[in-house]
């Protein structure tokens, strides 16, 4: 189990064996396995899959509850949760890899971007950060790695919060650092807070946001089959 003030994140890949792809997808329920046929696309429905599996797995052992017999509601964004609560927690997927986190008795956000350092980043910063945090993109010695961090840090507040497109990005402020947690600055959003997380791998960008700043964060690898 999670102790108090602990926040575990952890990473899975997608691009896995068939044979473990199918022996995943008998842990989803009904409803998980409609939604992944309605993918169009085998990628899409391979990190579907990967992404419920393995959040199935760790809340079972975290919990120790069987993966398939876990259930689960979902909020008006459509942000999932345990229907008893127990474990707070999160899933984001990008690339080949998915990110899941875990807490007790505090809501909290993950997000995991696959860099695409073909887009103007610069140009998306200045629509959608803050001044603020579009000047830091700008006179950043690395734009790509300033812009990631920013991005993964905001999108992990509005997970967080589960308030989806509601939420303007430029109405909140993020700085966040690999060490510590920081506090997001706004006048609406109340006490989250966001740490930038180590690159899971070449190309990739994390961080997770939560409610209050003493938290210590540890990451894991997960690996299927």
């Amino acid at each position: 189990m999670i102790a108090e003030r602990e926040l575990h994140v952890w990473f899975a890949r997608t691009d896995i064996a068939e044979k473990t792809i199918r022996e995943l997808t008998p842990i989803l329920d009904d409803d998980e396995r409609e939604r992944v046929a309605r993918f169009r696309y085998e990628d899409d429905q391979r990190r579907a899959i990967v992404a419920r599996a393995s959040l199935r797995i760790l809340l079972g052992r975290y919990l120790d509850h069987a993966p398939h017999e876990l259930r689960f509601v979902f909020g008006p964004q459509g942000k999932p949760a345990l229907t008893d609560g127990a474990l707070e927690f999160n899933v984001s997927h990008s690339g080949a890899l998915v990110a899941l986190a875990f807490a007790r008795n505090a809501p909290l956000g993950v997000d995991v971007e696959c860099a695409d350092r073909a887009s103007d980043l610069l140009a998306i910063a200045e629509r959608f950060f803050s001044p603020a945090e579009a000047a830091v993109v700008r006179k950043a010695p690395d734009v790509a790695a300033a812009f990631y961090r920013t991005w993964t840090a905001k999108e992990s507040v509005i997970k967080a919060i589960g308030g989806g497109l509601s939420i303007d990005l430029k109405s909140f402020r993020v700085t966040p650092a690999r060490e510590r947690f920081t506090p997001v600055e706004s006048t609406t959003l109340g006490d989250w807070h966001v740490q930038a997380l180590p690159e899971p791998e070449s190309g990739y960008h994390a961080a997770v946001a939560i409610r209050g700043a003493d938290w210590t964060t540890t990451v894991h690898e997960l690996v299927n089959g």
